[in-house]
């Protein structure tokens, strides 16, 4: 069966016959003449991209001493140690300047003792502080 190269549609991942490197993202996907939603979402989908930002290969990663940005940036139960997202901290309420302790997850209205002020409220996660209130993180 013989095709005709012009019914024959090539992906469109394959280079441009201008040499299939975009002098914005350098990667070979050779989309140079498309926009940037267009090259994003392209990446989205699994193309390997060169990209000026530093990115740690998996093989460069000493596995017994891994850097503490990344170990921050794992899942709470894939970390080298197991360690919870979560911790306790002292909050300064805005008005008496009285101190309380919160967990950093609470799922109910944290209120100040002394003034009756809204100290936090809580969301699907962390519990958001009032503005004004000043807080440490306690443990550290």
């Amino acid at each position: 069966m013989h095709f005709s190269y012009s019914l024959l549609q090539l992906p469109r991942h394959w280079p441009l016959e201008s040499g299939g490197l975009n002098p914005i993202c350098r990667c070979v996907a050779g989309h140079a003449s498309k926009s940037a939603a267009t090259i994003d979402n392209k990446h989205r989908k699994g193309t390997r991209h060169l990209s000026k930002s530093r990115h740690v290969l998996q093989n460069d990663i000493d596995l017994l001493h891994p850097p503490a940005d990344l170990e921050k940036k794992k899942h709470k139960l894939k970390r080298l140690v197991q360690s919870p997202n979560s911790f306790f901290m002292d909050v300064k309420c805005q008005g008496c300047f009285n101190i309380t302790t919160v967990f950093s997850h609470s799922q109910t209205v944290v209120v100040c003792g002394n003034c009756q002020t809204v100290l936090c409220q809580p969301t699907g996660g962390r519990a958001r502080l009032t503005e004004g209130c000043s807080f440490r993180r306690k443990g550290d």
